[in-house]
């Protein structure tokens, strides 16, 4: 057992003055009471991880051999909404000692005081994706152990498809009539397209941008979301409702179900809609989001975190098992077996995946073609504010650049 006195590593900010937060201490302790004890009470010189369920599994024999080699005891859980549970216990001082989840939690988590920041070496660093860091920077800190990239792109059913893939939005109405006339029934394209992260790479193609950034900083002011490129791009959504092509409403759950049944030639999804796919026996295939005016579509890109919780006393055991066993080939490999972690941030990984899997590279073009999400807390506020009106421009309640403007006086106005 390696029994060493751990420290808090020098970067760590005093984020959060005593009396703010013992004013939030006496509620959030009320609520940890609820909750099963071996969920957030840690032991100095043994390692709590949180993360999903399914690669939690794949994690558990990497786990086992540092168990083994250094004679600490990793215990990893799945606790149900981690989002909800990890802030809770560490405002109280508790929780795991790592928590895995996306990146869009960097700055919420990072500003809260709930996570530490991390130093990396160069040549550390080097064996990661760049776009990958990217993603956990914020203010001038790494904020995590960057895992997996994920983007969403076009899937088609290979034996629906007729002709290439449609690079532009203006090609789907002819592609749309071909393929209804070479096989009844069959729905030529349908995607969640009132979710603001499933249609952003259309509007960005036409020169829609999220809040511009200044070094590791977002300028909240500057927000191209009813410029003119946002208004194009939007336009040609509601033309293809207009046009028959896409209906009026529509829900995510109901297009991977079709897109399973083989009654849907074309969506836009992600890697989570894989494995769907291939339990149904679909031969499917990707291909960039087709974006506006000859541009290919950008869409957002996630990525998958390793965090570690600012209160720890472990730092030292939980940064050796996240660089040397954790983040290694042999790590992600396990866990993108049990559950597929997109690309992996670890380059050496990909390319070793890439040759045989021509998915996988073709996921990678879309997450070059597409941009980092901004890891800022204000991300709620702008996927419901351009989400509504996406909404209620298909719903005819507005115009494009009405439903636009609305959409940016809200986020100005916040």
């Amino acid at each position: 057992m390696i029994c060493a006195a751990v420290k808090t590593t020098s970067l760590v900010r005093d984020f959060k003055s005593p009396s703010s937060f013992n004013r939030k201490l006496a509620p959030i302790l009320l609520a940890l009471t609820l909750l099963p004890t071996d969920l957030f009470a840690w032991t100095n010189g043994e390692l709590l991880i949180w993360m999903d369920n399914d690669r939690a599994k794949g994690l558990a024999p990497i786990a086992q051999k540092f168990e083994h080699y250094f004679g600490v005891k990793i215990t990893i859980d799945a606790p149900e909404k981690i989002t909800d549970t990890f802030p809770l216990a560490a405002q109280a001082g508790k929780g795991p000692d790592v928590v895995v989840w996306a990146h869009d939690k960097v700055g919420e988590w990072a500003d809260a005081g709930l996570i530490a920041p991390i130093e990396v070496s160069a040549q550390f660093s080097r064996k990661f994706f760049p776009k990958a860091w990217q993603a956990v920077l914020r203010r001038e800190w790494i904020w995590g152990y960057p895992i997996g990239l994920e983007t969403v792109t076009l899937i088609y059913n290979r034996n629906l498809m007729v002709g290439s893939p449609p690079v532009d939005l203006s090609q789907l109405i002819p592609i749309s009539q071909e393929i209804k006339a070479r096989h009844p029934g069959v729905i030529p394209i349908l995607w969640d397209y009132k979710s603001a992260y499933y249609s952003w790479g259309i509007l960005a193609s036409a020169g829609a941008y999220v809040p511009s950034k200044t070094g590791t900083n977002y300028d909240l002011q500057n927000i191209g979301v009813a410029n003119p490129g946002a208004i194009e791009g939007l336009s040609e959504i509601i033309a293809l409702v207009k046009a028959g092509v896409l209906p009026k409403s529509v829900s995510y759950g109901a297009t991977e179900e079709l897109m399973g049944q083989g009654k849907l030639a074309m969506t836009i999804s992600g890697p989570w809609a894989w494995s769907n796919l291939i339990k149904s026996g679909i031969d499917f295939d990707l291909a960039p989001i087709p974006g506006v005016n000859g541009n290919v579509g950008r869409p957002f890109v996630g990525v998958s975190v390793a965090y570690l919780n600012r209160w720890s006393p472990n730092h030292d055991l939980a940064t050796e098992f996240l660089e040397h066993y954790f983040l290694t080939e042999e790590g992600l490999a396990a866990m993108d077996r049990a559950k597929p972690i997109g690309v992996p941030a670890l380059i050496s990984l990909y390319e070793t995946m890439a040759k045989n899997n021509a998915l996988l590279r073709e996921l990678k073009a879309g997450v070059d073609q597409g941009e980092i999400m901004p890891n800022i807390p204000q991300m709620g506020r702008f996927f419901s504010a351009l989400g509504t009106a996406l909404q209620i421009a298909a719903e005819g309640r507005a115009s494009p650049k009405a439903a636009l403007q609305e959409a940016l006086t809200s986020l100005r106005s916040k």
